[in-house]
This record gives structure tokens, sequence and C-alpha cells, in this order.
């Protein structure tokens, strides 16, 4: 489909809206999407500061209830409704269901098309395959191939007729599956060349003669532009997931007009469409996301009862309050935080290492302070990884230092963003400036309990298993081999023993892994 007039409204988007018009020829058409609610069920307490006064504002929001609430506020008889994957992992009752509570609350919403996303694979390939058996919807994943079935984890795509208005819907899952979850869980996992199957995809849906085409994505907005580069002759939207980047308005990259929700239910994405069937064109957009916040004339009850039934057996034992917090709990993606600083110490700590590395991406919520629940730190350690020891030399050490802050910082300037590791017991001083100049030597000091790492000395590291086995991810290929043991020591296990153990916590956040000029915060 070919886009009329979408550069001249990105330009004028924000001055004047598009108005709709059935009687200008054109069809109407409400796509409603939402993404990464990794098993938020519950609603959520969010907090805003008054930027006068500063008076700090608590309400709430989110949460299954007030998302499907908010759906059929806005659904109609020409409205799309689309979720963009990784409902699974984050939250105690979808690990103790197994993802199962998830296929079981999606089953509410009436969906028109779910991708799946890298998350929904954390119990496995074969579990998740059983828990779909169950789902009321359409699950797409078209680049997916679960060898032992002959067959892709879902439908490479499928079609909707809304409004008079034949949709086509491809799914695409994260290409670097096999590297965002445990390879115990991807053993019988294939992965398709994404650009085969778009392509593919496409040639079927023009054969059914489809007057819209939409990626449901979650592959993150920056590969979102990439496809949407590639296929813009044939795809008209893409409605995406993967990196909880709230839109508040759609992006258009070369004509392709793209929406993301955020994450955590925190937002309804409302992408408006006007369509001319007759040419296959998308005459006019307008495109919104809607704050979830709790309304008692919006929510939805029967939803809430299901959610709350559904917690009835584990409620008690997660409301236990565990310690307090004196200072909020925030976690950073690409940079060292609070909360992930503690956590390592906790690690080192329990395990008796010198050094204890977490990926910053595995820290899943922030805690505001005050009481800290069982539930709080499921809810911030949702993976039930086990912590892992090895030893290395301090040249190795030095090597993986130099590995993995080059891989950061590279990512850091082509995607604005890396899986920052937050340490413990190391402290690390580095040149920016160098390592994008292209030098080797951006290293300046590797500490070890206040001492500079000796060459040839031995030092014990604890990290988590994901880490472990995606040990090239995070650190590149080193010279020396080295026996990974594992504890069987579970994260949250251990997380939860020692706020037990510390009872108030106060963590303020230090520089351990530092840019001496600055530039890299």
């Amino acid at each position: 489909m070919k886009i009329r007039n979408i550069f001249l409204l990105a330009v004028f988007h924000f001055i004047c809206l598009p108005v709709f018009s059935q009687d200008s020829g054109g069809k109407e058409l409400r796509i409603l999407h939402w993404n990464d609610l990794h098993a938020r069920n519950q609603m959520q307490k969010g907090a805003k500061k008054d930027s006068v006064t500063g008076e700090r504002t608590e309400y709430i929001y989110g949460g299954t209830s007030n998302m499907l609430g908010y759906i059929n506020k806005y659904r109609d008889d020409k409205s799309l409704v689309l979720n963009a994957g990784d409902d699974y992992q984050g939250t105690p009752i979808s690990t103790l269901t197994r993802g199962n509570s998830q296929i079981e609350l999606l089953n509410l919403f009436g969906l028109d098309a779910f991708v799946l996303g890298n998350h929904e694979f954390d119990y496995g390939q074969f579990t998740l395959d059983s828990g779909l058996s169950n789902a009321k919807f359409d699950y797409l994943s078209a680049n997916v191939y679960l060898k032992p079935m002959k067959k892709t984890m879902g439908k490479p795509f499928t079609v909707k007729n809304i409004n008079g208005i034949k949709t086509g819907i491809i799914g695409i899952t994260a290409p670097d599956l096999l590297t965002l979850t445990l390879p115990s869980n991807m053993t019988e996992i294939k992965m398709l060349d994404v650009d085969s199957v778009v392509t593919s995809a496409i040639e079927s849906l023009k054969k059914e003669e489809c007057d819209l085409i939409i990626l449901l994505t979650h592959v993150g907005v920056d590969y979102d532009k990439e496809l949407a580069s590639k296929f813009h002759k044939d795809v008209d939207v893409i409605i995406g997931g993967h990196s909880h980047t709230p839109l508040f308005k759609p992006v258009i990259q070369d004509g392709v007009i793209i929406a993301q929700a955020g994450s955590y239910s925190r937002w309804l994405g409302k992408l408006e469409l006007k369509i001319d069937t007759e040419k296959d064109t998308v005459l006019s957009y307008q495109g919104e996301l809607i704050e979830t916040v709790l309304d008692s004339a919006v929510y939805d009850r029967s939803a809430q009862a299901e959610v709350d039934r559904m917690l009835e057996t584990i409620g008690p034992e997660l409301k236990k309050v565990i310690g307090r917090l004196e200072v909020d709990w925030t976690r950073s993606f690409s940079s060292e935080s609070n909360l992930g600083q503690w956590e390592a110490d906790a690690i080192r700590k329990k395990l008796n290492t010198d050094i204890a590395f977490m990926n910053a991406g595995g820290l899943r919520k922030d805690l505001l302070k005050g009481d800290i629940t069982v539930g709080d730190v499921w809810e911030i350690n949702p993976f039930g990884n086990t912590i892992v020891t090895f030893s290395v030399k301090g040249s190795t050490l030095k090597q993986m230092m130099r590995n993995m802050l080059g891989n950061y910082l590279k990512e850091l300037k082509e995607s604005g963003g890396s899986d920052m590791m937050v340490a413990s017991g190391i402290g690390v001083e580095y040149d920016s400036r160098k390592a994008y100049a292209g030098e080797s030597d951006f290293i300046v000091s590797v500490k070890v309990g206040g001492a500079e790492a000796e060459d040839e000395k031995m030092y014990s590291i604890a990290t988590n298993n994901y880490v472990g086995t995606q040990f090239k991810k995070y650190f590149g290929t080193v010279d020396e081999d080295f026996i990974i043991k594992d504890s069987n020591i579970i994260d949250r296990d251990l997380i939860i023993e020692a706020v037990k153990e510390q009872k108030v916590i106060s963590q303020p956040l230090e520089g351990r892994i530092v840019d001496i000029t600055g530039e890299v915060k």
C-alpha cells in the first residue's frame, strides 16, 4: 500500500490533527495496542513530582483490569486489538503457573493477534507450545521454528476484516532470541531469516488482496525502523514491543507508521487510521498513548476478580514485609544503579567471592521507599536464575573488562542503550574518548578490593547463570579456559535472605565503573 500525504501529516501532526470522515471516501480503523506487560496483572503504584512545587503525588495505574477497561472504553466495531508480546515473566503468578496465568488473562481481551516475545520462552519451548494450545486468539511468529513439530511457533500471519478493511498482520519475534533466554529453553528452536519470512508473508497477503499490511513485532524500535526502510513499499504500519519505548506520537520511517506503548500496562496505544480501500492508501493517521490511571467507571471488575482469584493461594506469603527501604531503589538498563549495586553486593557476600557481576537488564522493577515485601523481590528478580561462580587470572579479568566496555560503548553509540554490567568488589576506570578513537588501551585501571588487579593472581567471580551461559555476549572471547560452577542458589531466594538480614536499606549510588572523561554517565 502507498501512503499519500504521510510526510505532510508528519510535519503538521502536532499543529493540526487530521479529521476523520466516512463521507470523504475513506474507511476508519482504530488500532488498540499494548506490549511488555511482564505479568504485571495487578494494579501498580506510580509517583509524579510537580515540576514547580516539587510535591510528590502517588497514583494507581495499569494491571489487567485497568488495561481491559480502557480497551473496552475505546473498542468499537472499527477496532483492531493487538498485543506486541512479552506478557510472560515478571511476577510470581507467571512463574508458578509456567505462563498459563497469562494465557487465561489474555483470553479475556478479545485479541485479534498476539506476537510471541522472547520472555514467552522463559519456561521452555514445549511449555510455551502447550500453553498456547489454550489460547483463544491468533498468536503469531513467522521467524521462530520449532524443529520437532516442523512448524513455526505461531502463525506467520493472520488476516482480519475490520470495517470493510482487509488487514494482514505479520508477526516477528526478536531475531536474537537464542541469546535472550537460557540455551536450555531453546534446544529445539531454529530462527528463520526475518527478511525472507516477511517477504514471503507479504506475497501471500497480496494474493489475498489485503488493503493494509501491519507488522506486529517484538524486536524494538530501532529494528522496527530498519524493517520499515526495507519493506516500506508494502508495509503500512508497525506495532512494536521489546524496547519498552513509549511513543507518545507515532514515528514515521520511510512512510511507515511505527507505534509502541511503553511497558507494564501503563499506557494503551490508540492509532486512528483512515484508509482508501479502492487505492490501498492510508489517507491520514493520528496516534497517542493513554495512561491507564485507575478510574472506577472504567476498570473491568470481572477481570480484577479473576486476577484476585489467581493470587489467593500465593498472596499471603507474597505480602509478607521483610525489610524497609529508606531511599527509592531504581534500575537503569544502560548505567549503574543503586538497586543493581545492592544486589551485586549481596551476591558477592553470600558466595564469598572477590567480585560479582549482574546484567542490569535482569532487574525488572523499581521500588519506592517504604516496606519491602517478598512479592517485591519476586518482581524485581522474576527469572529464577541461579548463581554461578568461576575464577580467572587478573590478566583475563582485564581482558573481560576491555571486551565488555568496548561492546557496551559500541552499542551505546549505535543504539543509545546497552545492557550494563553492574559490579561489586571491582572498580574500573576507562577513557571513552580513546575507546571511540579505536585505541585498545582505553582501560585506565582495574582494582579488586581496592588494589590494582595482578595479572597472575586468581580472582573469584559470581554472576547469574544467564550471564554465565551467555559469557561471550557480555565479556567476549578470552584466552583463558575456566569452569563455571552452579551453586544452585536461586537469586531471589538469596536477595530475600539478604533483605531480612539487613532489615533497613539505604543504598547510595556509587561510581564503580567510571568514564574518566565524564562523557558516559
